[in-house]
């Protein structure tokens, strides 16, 4: 039973270093100076690869310092970076708005359940489309507003970005790597048959319930017609007959 206790540790160390980078893989990396400290935001969503009608969200985490290189095997400075320092209270000074085209959605952020700096959202996506997730707030009493757009082409596909890019007077981005990426279409993975989201089948219901009230209209107009010619003729019959009665008192 010891070597039981013993081994678990190992087992959940080996678990983290396997899986944990497999899952960050599909989230963007930044590095940001924000007054005169450095912090670490790694953003993306849950349950990627994100697919419309499934349930989804920002799955966002935030360390403080850390970054700075570490001594490799070989006595050069080359070894894994410093672990930063899990940043908490971040629900309290940051909200989350979601930007798609004009469609925009402001949600609180929620700390995420056993894991120290990581904070989440829920949404369910609708259609295929590319999206934003905006943080705005306060961070350390610093104002910030960044946001983070999914890549349609997934993360493989974005090059490492250590330009300085300046966003505010105190906010500074210093480094990007990675990305993630945008809601994909449900009908690619429907299995055994191809489902269409609830978005196509409610415009296919609108579409059909159009032509069946376009189709009653005219049916409607068209009886409407019928009625009026009927009751033209009529009249006509009937003063045709009074003058045919007429022409008979005459003669």
């Amino acid at each position: 039973m010891k070597k039981y206790y013993v081994a678990m540790p190992l087992v959940i160390t080996t678990l983290l270093v396997t899986v944990l980078p497999q899952i960050a893989s599909a989230h963007a990396h930044y590095t940001f100076q924000i007054g005169n400290k450095t912090y670490q935001l790694v953003v993306g969503s849950l349950n990627e690869p994100l697919i419309v009608d499934d349930k989804s969200g920002l799955d966002l985490t935030v360390t403080q310092g850390g970054g700075m290189p570490t001594m490799g095997p070989d006595g050069d400075m080359d070894g894994p970076p410093v672990a930063g320092m899990a940043v908490s209270g971040l629900e309290k000074t940051l909200k989350v708005e979601m930007d798609a085209g004009s469609q925009k959605k402001t949600m609180d952020l929620r700390p995420a359940y056993g894991k120290p700096g990581g904070y989440t959202t829920v949404f369910y996506p609708t259609v295929q489309t590319t999206f934003s997730y905006r943080l705005f707030g306060t961070i350390d009493n610093v104002p910030v507003d960044i946001s983070f757009t999914c890549n349609p082409a997934g993360h493989s596909q974005t090059a490492d970005d250590k330009s300085m890019v300046k966003l505010s007077n105190t906010v500074t981005q210093t480094a990007k790597s990675g990305a993630f990426g945008c809601a994909e279409a449900k009908s690619d993975y429907g299995f055994p048959a191809q489902s269409a989201s609830l978005y196509d089948l409610n415009g296919a219901t609108y579409r059909i319930q159009n032509a069946v009230d376009q189709a009653q209209s005219s049916a409607n107009s068209s009886r409407s017609t019928g009625v009026i010619g009927i009751v033209i003729g009529f009249l006509g019959l009937l003063v045709g007959a009074g003058a045919w009665v007429k022409g008979r008192k005459i003669s």
